[in-house]
C-alpha cells in the first residue's frame, strides 16, 4: 500500500468517526476514549504492539488496534497528525530518522519533543538490522564481518526491506560506512521471504533483524558489523504527549512496567513461537501472565 492511499485511509476513518449522525456519535465516544495502537509492517512490531495492547486492557483502559500500517516514514507523520497514539519504536533507528543527538542521554526525546511526541522507558530487548549470508556463501567468499564484503559486494545480490535502499542504516549506511555497492537489490514483503531466498540462492546478501527466528534456526552467518554502523536499538514505546496527558501517568507506568521485563531472549522466543504457527494474541498473552505482567 502506497503512503498517500494509507494516509488518506486514516485520514477518511477519522472523519467518519467524528461526525455523522446518532450511529456516528457513538462511535466517536468510543474511539475518542481508546488509545490507538500501530505498529510497522513486521511481524515482531505486531508483537510488541500486542503487547501494549494487552497491558493496556488489563489496567482498564480502553484500545484501538489499528495494525501493521506501514513503514516508519508513514507511522511517524501519522503520528504528528494525530492518527496514533502509541507505537513500539527501536530507539536507536527513531533517533536516526529524527535526527537525534546520540552524544546526550536525553537525545531522542529532544527530537520527538517538537513534534508532540514521547519516549517512554526503552526495554532491555535489543534489535538490530543483521547482515545475513548462508554458511556456504561465507566459505566462499571468506566472510565473517561485512568489511569482509568490500571485494565481492559488486557481484552479490542483496534482498530486503523495501525501504532499505533509502535507510542510512541499511544500503546508504553500507555505502557510506563500508563503501559497498552491490550488483542488485531485490525487496522483500518480510524476513521469512529473505530467509528462503537466501536459501534458495536468489539473494546473497540478506537484511534481517537481530532477534528474527530465520536468524536463529537457519543455516545463516550474520556478518560482524566490524564499523559499528548499527547503533543500539532497544525497543521503546513512542506515545503523543497528548494521549499521554488525556490519560494519565498510569499509561506510561503500565508501559513502563512490561518493557523492564521484554528482553532480546524473550523476543526471540516469541518471534519463534509465532513462525511455528501461534498466534500473535495468543504469545503476548502468555508471556505476559508468565512474567507477571497481566493475570493468566
Amino acid at each position: 500500500m502506497s503512503k498517500t492511499k494509507w494516509l488518506a485511509g486514516v485520514i477518511a476513518l477519522s472523519v467518519l468517526m467524528s461526525c455523522g449522525g446518532t450511529d456516528s456519535v457513538s462511535t466517536s465516544d468510543r474511539a475518542s476514549d481508546s488509545i490507538r495502537i500501530a505498529s510497522f509492517d513486521f511481524t515482531e512490531s505486531q508483537l510488541v504492539a500486542e503487547l501494549y495492547a494487552q497491558v493496556l486492557e488489563a489496567n482498564g483502559f480502553e484500545v484501538t488496534r489499528l495494525g501493521a500500517v506501514g513503514p516508519r516514514e508513514v507511522v511517524a507523520p501519522a503520528m504528528e497528525q494525530g492518527h496514533i497514539d502509541l507505537v513500539p519504536e527501536y530507539a536507536g533507528t527513531a533517533g536516526d530518522h529524527f535526527g537525534a543527538r546520540v552524544d546526550i542521554p536525553t537525545g531522542l526525546a529532544d527530537a520527538l519533543e517538537p513534534r508532540g511526541l514521547l519516549p517512554l522507558e526503552p526495554a532491555p530487548a535489543v534489535d538490530v538490522n543483521v547482515f545475513v549470508v548462508t554458511e556456504a556463501t561465507a566459505r566462499e567468499h571468506g566472510l565473517s564481518s561485512i568489511s569482509d564484503l568490500k571485494g565481492v559486494a559488486t557481484t552479490l545480490r542483496v534482498g530486503g526491506p523495501a525501504e532499505c535502499p533509502d535507510r542510512p542504516l541499511c544500503l546508504l549506511g553500507l555505502r557510506s560506512t563500508y563503501e559497498l555497492e552491490f550488483a542488485e537489490f531485490v525487496p522483500h514483503r518480510n524476513l521469512a521471504v529473505t530467509a528462503e531466498a537466501l536459501i534458495r540462492d536468489e539473494i546473497d546478501v540478506g537484511v534481517m533483524f537481530s532477534t528474527a527466528a530465520e536468524v536463529a534456526t537457519g543455516p545463516f552467518v550474520v556478518l560482524d558489523d566490524d564499523l559499528g554502523l548499527q547503533p543500539a536499538d532497544n525497543v521503546v514505546p513512542v506515545i503523543r504527549r497528548a494521549a499521554l496527558d488525556r490519560w494519565g501517568t498510569d499509561v506510561a507506568d503500565a508501559l513502563n512496567a512490561m518493557s523492564s521485563r521484554l528482553t532480546t531472549i524473550a523476543l526471540q522466543l516469541m518471534n519463534r513461537s509465532i513462525q511455528d504457527g501461534s498466534e500473535i494474541r495468543d504469545v503476548a498473552a502468555i508471556w505476559l501472565a508468565a512474567v507477571g505482567v497481566i493475570e493468566s
